[in-house]
Protein backbone atom coordinates (compact mmCIF):
# COMPACT_ATOMS: atom_id res chain seq x y z
CA UNK A 1 0.00 0.00 0.00
CA UNK A 2 3.04 2.78 1.06
CA UNK A 3 4.50 1.65 -2.59
CA UNK A 4 0.96 2.91 -4.04
CA UNK A 5 1.09 5.96 -2.12
CA UNK A 6 4.66 6.84 -3.11
CA UNK A 7 3.62 5.76 -6.86
CA UNK A 8 0.77 8.41 -6.78
CA UNK A 9 3.21 11.30 -4.89
CA UNK A 10 5.64 10.74 -7.81
CA UNK A 11 2.71 11.46 -10.85
CA UNK A 12 1.86 14.31 -9.14
CA UNK A 13 5.49 15.42 -9.03
CA UNK A 14 6.31 14.99 -12.68
CA UNK A 15 3.84 17.85 -13.66
CA UNK A 16 5.62 20.54 -11.81
CA UNK A 17 8.65 22.46 -12.12
CA UNK A 18 11.96 20.84 -11.94
CA UNK A 19 13.34 23.04 -9.03
CA UNK A 20 10.40 22.61 -6.74
CA UNK A 21 9.83 18.43 -7.57
CA UNK A 22 13.77 18.51 -6.41
CA UNK A 23 13.03 19.94 -3.43
CA UNK A 24 10.14 18.64 -1.99
CA UNK A 25 11.50 15.38 -3.45
CA UNK A 26 14.30 15.95 -1.17
CA UNK A 27 12.39 17.18 1.97
CA UNK A 28 10.42 13.53 1.95
CA UNK A 29 13.52 11.51 1.61
CA UNK A 30 15.15 13.13 4.43
CA UNK A 31 12.21 12.34 6.60
CA UNK A 32 10.51 8.75 7.58
CA UNK A 33 8.88 6.90 4.80
CA UNK A 34 10.31 9.21 1.62
CA UNK A 35 7.83 9.91 -0.68
CA UNK A 36 5.48 7.90 0.38
CA UNK A 37 4.55 10.32 3.35
CA UNK A 38 3.60 13.21 1.23
CA UNK A 39 0.05 14.14 1.66
CA UNK A 40 -0.72 17.59 -0.18
CA UNK A 41 1.55 20.38 -1.98
CA UNK A 42 0.02 23.90 -1.59
CA UNK A 43 1.15 26.35 -4.30
CA UNK A 44 0.10 29.78 -4.84
CA UNK A 45 1.56 31.51 -8.14
CA UNK A 46 3.94 34.49 -6.63
CA UNK A 47 3.29 33.57 -3.31
CA UNK A 48 3.87 31.22 -0.56
CA UNK A 49 4.31 27.60 -1.55
CA UNK A 50 4.31 24.55 1.18
CA UNK A 51 3.89 21.17 1.43
CA UNK A 52 2.41 18.51 3.75
CA UNK A 53 5.16 15.43 4.98
CA UNK A 54 2.99 13.64 7.12
CA UNK A 55 2.04 15.91 9.78
CA UNK A 56 4.66 18.58 9.62
CA UNK A 57 3.86 21.59 7.23
CA UNK A 58 6.68 22.61 5.01
CA UNK A 59 7.37 26.06 3.55
CA UNK A 60 8.83 25.65 0.20
CA UNK A 61 11.47 28.40 -0.84
CA UNK A 62 11.83 27.40 -4.70
CA UNK A 63 9.81 30.08 -6.47
CA UNK A 64 6.74 29.32 -8.53
CA UNK A 65 5.42 32.35 -11.00
CA UNK A 66 2.44 32.94 -12.68
CA UNK A 67 3.74 31.50 -15.71
CA UNK A 68 4.86 28.05 -14.11
CA UNK A 69 1.18 27.91 -12.43
CA UNK A 70 -0.16 28.38 -16.05
CA UNK A 71 2.03 25.48 -17.28
CA UNK A 72 1.26 23.38 -14.75
CA UNK A 73 -2.61 23.50 -15.43
CA UNK A 74 -1.62 23.05 -19.11
CA UNK A 75 0.36 20.09 -18.32
CA UNK A 76 -2.43 18.37 -16.05
CA UNK A 77 -5.23 18.86 -18.65
CA UNK A 78 -3.01 17.51 -21.15
CA UNK A 79 -2.88 20.45 -22.96
CA UNK A 80 -6.61 20.67 -23.44
CA UNK A 81 -8.27 23.16 -20.97
CA UNK A 82 -11.37 23.55 -22.85
CA UNK A 83 -11.94 19.37 -21.92
CA UNK A 84 -11.83 20.26 -18.26
CA UNK A 85 -14.10 23.36 -17.95
CA UNK A 86 -16.62 21.71 -16.34
CA UNK A 87 -14.65 20.18 -13.08
CA UNK A 88 -12.38 23.38 -13.01
CA UNK A 89 -15.17 25.73 -12.89
CA UNK A 90 -16.33 23.37 -9.75
CA UNK A 91 -12.90 23.95 -8.37
CA UNK A 92 -10.62 20.53 -9.35
CA UNK A 93 -9.16 18.50 -11.76
CA UNK A 94 -8.61 15.07 -11.89
CA UNK A 95 -5.48 13.73 -13.18
CA UNK A 96 -5.74 9.81 -12.37
CA UNK A 97 -4.53 7.07 -9.88
CA UNK A 98 -6.79 9.04 -7.27
CA UNK A 99 -5.11 12.58 -7.22
CA UNK A 100 -7.27 15.51 -7.04
CA UNK A 101 -5.83 19.21 -7.69
CA UNK A 102 -8.31 22.01 -6.33
CA UNK A 103 -8.20 25.04 -8.64
CA UNK A 104 -8.94 28.60 -7.81
CA UNK A 105 -8.41 31.94 -9.87
CA UNK A 106 -10.38 34.37 -11.50
CA UNK A 107 -14.23 33.03 -12.22
CA UNK A 108 -16.27 34.30 -14.96
CA UNK A 109 -20.18 34.27 -14.94
CA UNK A 110 -22.97 34.90 -16.70
CA UNK A 111 -27.00 34.87 -16.36
CA UNK A 112 -27.23 30.95 -16.39
CA UNK A 113 -24.29 30.68 -13.87
CA UNK A 114 -20.54 30.62 -13.83
CA UNK A 115 -18.80 29.84 -17.33
CA UNK A 116 -15.28 29.51 -16.53
CA UNK A 117 -12.33 30.15 -14.26
CA UNK A 118 -9.12 32.09 -15.34
CA UNK A 119 -5.77 33.20 -14.22
CA UNK A 120 -5.35 30.58 -11.87
CA UNK A 121 -2.90 30.79 -9.08
CA UNK A 122 -3.55 28.38 -6.52
CA UNK A 123 -2.95 25.05 -7.00
CA UNK A 124 -3.59 22.09 -3.95
CA UNK A 125 -2.47 18.14 -5.00
CA UNK A 126 -3.86 15.69 -2.47
CA UNK A 127 -2.29 12.59 -2.93
CA UNK A 128 -4.48 9.71 -1.92
CA UNK A 129 -3.45 7.42 1.25
CA UNK A 130 -3.91 3.87 0.55
CA UNK A 131 -3.29 2.92 4.44
CA UNK A 132 -5.55 4.41 6.71
CA UNK A 133 -4.02 3.50 10.80
CA UNK A 134 -7.89 2.65 12.07
CA UNK A 135 -9.22 0.88 9.24
CA UNK A 136 -9.69 -2.18 11.01
CA UNK A 137 -11.45 -0.26 13.99
CA UNK A 138 -13.95 1.56 11.75
CA UNK A 139 -14.68 -1.42 10.21
CA UNK A 140 -15.58 -3.16 12.89
CA UNK A 141 -18.16 -0.58 13.89
CA UNK A 142 -20.06 -1.27 10.31
CA UNK A 143 -19.82 -4.84 10.85
CA UNK A 144 -21.97 -4.52 14.19
CA UNK A 145 -24.54 -2.47 12.16
CA UNK A 146 -24.45 -4.28 8.87
CA UNK A 147 -27.72 -3.01 6.94
CA UNK A 148 -27.49 0.70 8.87
CA UNK A 149 -26.44 3.63 7.04
CA UNK A 150 -23.20 5.39 8.56
CA UNK A 151 -22.27 8.82 8.22
CA UNK A 152 -18.86 9.19 8.54
CA UNK A 153 -17.50 13.25 9.65
CA UNK A 154 -14.63 15.18 10.56
CA UNK A 155 -13.21 18.46 10.05
CA UNK A 156 -11.60 19.07 6.58
CA UNK A 157 -8.50 17.34 6.04
CA UNK A 158 -8.82 15.22 9.07
CA UNK A 159 -8.97 11.80 6.76
CA UNK A 160 -12.75 11.03 5.52
CA UNK A 161 -11.72 9.96 2.07
CA UNK A 162 -9.32 7.47 3.06
CA UNK A 163 -11.29 6.34 5.94
CA UNK A 164 -14.06 5.62 2.93
CA UNK A 165 -11.48 4.20 0.41
CA UNK A 166 -10.24 1.47 3.26
CA UNK A 167 -14.14 0.67 4.09
CA UNK A 168 -15.31 0.31 0.86
CA UNK A 169 -12.51 -2.00 0.57
CA UNK A 170 -13.23 -3.92 3.96
CA UNK A 171 -16.55 -4.54 2.99
CA UNK A 172 -16.39 -5.43 -0.57
CA UNK A 173 -13.53 -8.15 0.05
CA UNK A 174 -13.27 -11.92 1.72
CA UNK A 175 -14.47 -13.81 3.68
CA UNK A 176 -17.80 -12.09 3.91
CA UNK A 177 -17.76 -9.77 0.60
CA UNK A 178 -20.71 -7.10 -0.06
CA UNK A 179 -21.76 -5.75 -3.24
CA UNK A 180 -20.25 -1.96 -2.83
CA UNK A 181 -21.03 0.49 -5.06
CA UNK A 182 -19.05 3.70 -4.86
CA UNK A 183 -19.74 7.17 -6.10
CA UNK A 184 -17.07 8.56 -7.17
CA UNK A 185 -17.56 12.26 -8.89
CA UNK A 186 -14.06 13.43 -8.82
CA UNK A 187 -12.18 10.30 -9.47
CA UNK A 188 -10.94 9.89 -5.97
CA UNK A 189 -11.37 6.34 -5.53
CA UNK A 190 -8.49 4.49 -7.78
CA UNK A 191 -10.10 1.37 -9.34
CA UNK A 192 -6.81 -0.53 -9.36
CA UNK A 193 -7.56 0.07 -5.31
CA UNK A 194 -10.26 -2.53 -5.76
CA UNK A 195 -9.54 -4.62 -8.18
CA UNK A 196 -10.14 -7.60 -5.62
CA UNK A 197 -13.26 -6.41 -4.10
CA UNK A 198 -16.84 -6.64 -5.02
CA UNK A 199 -16.89 -2.90 -5.74
CA UNK A 200 -17.80 -0.77 -8.50
CA UNK A 201 -16.69 2.66 -9.13
CA UNK A 202 -19.16 4.99 -10.99
CA UNK A 203 -16.48 7.61 -11.60
CA UNK A 204 -17.51 10.94 -12.50
CA UNK A 205 -20.89 10.52 -11.40
CA UNK A 206 -22.58 13.32 -10.03
CA UNK A 207 -23.68 12.16 -6.46
CA UNK A 208 -27.94 12.15 -7.12
CA UNK A 209 -27.53 10.89 -10.77
CA UNK A 210 -24.71 7.62 -9.56
CA UNK A 211 -27.26 6.91 -6.26
CA UNK A 212 -30.19 6.49 -8.84
CA UNK A 213 -28.10 4.38 -11.59
CA UNK A 214 -26.72 2.64 -8.59
CA UNK A 215 -29.90 1.73 -6.93
CA UNK A 216 -32.23 0.77 -10.22
CA UNK A 217 -29.62 -1.16 -12.17
CA UNK A 218 -25.98 -2.20 -10.09
CA UNK A 219 -28.40 -4.16 -7.11
CA UNK A 220 -25.50 -2.86 -4.44
CA UNK A 221 -25.43 -4.09 -0.99
CA UNK A 222 -24.56 -0.48 0.24
CA UNK A 223 -23.96 2.47 -1.59
CA UNK A 224 -21.03 4.84 -0.47
CA UNK A 225 -20.51 8.15 -1.16
CA UNK A 226 -18.50 11.33 -0.38
CA UNK A 227 -18.99 14.30 1.00
CA UNK A 228 -23.09 14.64 1.19
CA UNK A 229 -25.44 17.57 1.41
CA UNK A 230 -28.56 18.29 2.34
CA UNK A 231 -29.61 18.81 -1.55
CA UNK A 232 -28.62 14.95 -1.72
CA UNK A 233 -31.39 14.16 0.81
CA UNK A 234 -33.98 12.81 -1.98
CA UNK A 235 -32.57 10.53 -3.19
CA UNK A 236 -30.77 9.53 0.09
CA UNK A 237 -34.19 8.98 0.99
CA UNK A 238 -34.93 6.75 -2.14
CA UNK A 239 -32.24 4.35 -1.87
CA UNK A 240 -32.72 3.68 1.67
CA UNK A 241 -36.50 2.85 0.26
CA UNK A 242 -35.62 0.76 -1.88
CA UNK A 243 -33.42 -1.43 1.09
CA UNK A 244 -30.05 0.28 -0.06
CA UNK A 245 -28.12 1.58 3.23
CA UNK A 246 -25.92 4.51 2.69
CA UNK A 247 -22.27 5.11 3.84
CA UNK A 248 -21.30 8.49 3.55
CA UNK A 249 -18.92 11.14 4.86
CA UNK A 250 -19.79 15.23 5.67
CA UNK A 251 -18.03 18.09 7.06
CA UNK A 252 -18.19 18.39 10.61
CA UNK A 253 -16.02 19.20 13.76
CA UNK A 254 -18.18 17.13 16.54
CA UNK A 255 -21.03 15.16 16.78
CA UNK A 256 -22.84 18.35 18.33
CA UNK A 257 -22.06 20.92 15.06
CA UNK A 258 -23.18 17.73 12.45
CA UNK A 259 -26.24 18.02 14.41
CA UNK A 260 -26.52 21.78 14.43
CA UNK A 261 -25.68 22.21 10.39
CA UNK A 262 -28.48 23.23 8.35
CA UNK A 263 -27.29 21.84 5.69
CA UNK A 264 -26.94 18.45 7.16
CA UNK A 265 -30.28 18.61 8.73
CA UNK A 266 -32.59 17.19 5.56
CA UNK A 267 -30.03 14.45 5.63
CA UNK A 268 -30.64 13.54 9.23
CA UNK A 269 -34.24 13.68 8.37
CA UNK A 270 -34.45 11.13 5.68
CA UNK A 271 -33.57 8.47 8.61
CA UNK A 272 -30.64 6.95 6.53
CA UNK A 273 -28.57 7.37 9.31
CA UNK A 274 -27.84 5.11 12.48
CA UNK A 275 -24.35 4.99 13.00
CA UNK A 276 -22.37 8.03 13.06
CA UNK A 277 -18.53 8.22 13.42
CA UNK A 278 -16.77 11.11 14.14
CA UNK A 279 -12.91 10.93 12.96
CA UNK A 280 -10.20 13.46 14.95
CA UNK A 281 -6.48 13.68 15.29
CA UNK A 282 -3.96 14.46 17.94
CA UNK A 283 -0.49 15.36 17.34
CA UNK A 284 -0.34 12.39 14.05
CA UNK A 285 -3.36 10.41 16.83
CA UNK A 286 -6.49 9.32 15.27
CA UNK A 287 -9.26 8.37 17.17
CA UNK A 288 -12.70 7.52 16.17
CA UNK A 289 -15.82 8.35 18.14
CA UNK A 290 -19.65 6.77 17.66
CA UNK A 291 -22.83 7.98 18.31
CA UNK A 292 -26.03 5.90 17.53
CA UNK A 293 -29.54 6.29 16.47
Amino acid sequence: MLTKTKERASVALATLPVRLCEEITRICESRRGGLSGLKEIRLRADGVCSALVGDEHIRLVSPFSSADCERVVRTLCDGALYAHRDSIGEGYISIGSGIRVGVTGVARYESRGMIGVSDMRSLVFRIPRSECSFADELYGIYREGVGSGMLIYSAPGVGKTTALRSLALAVGSPPSPRRVCVIDERFEFPEEDFSSAEVDILGGYKRREGMEIATRTMSPDVIMLDELGGEDAAQVRCAVRCGVPIVATAHAGSYEELCRKESIAPLLATGAFDVFVGISRCRGEYSLSVHRR
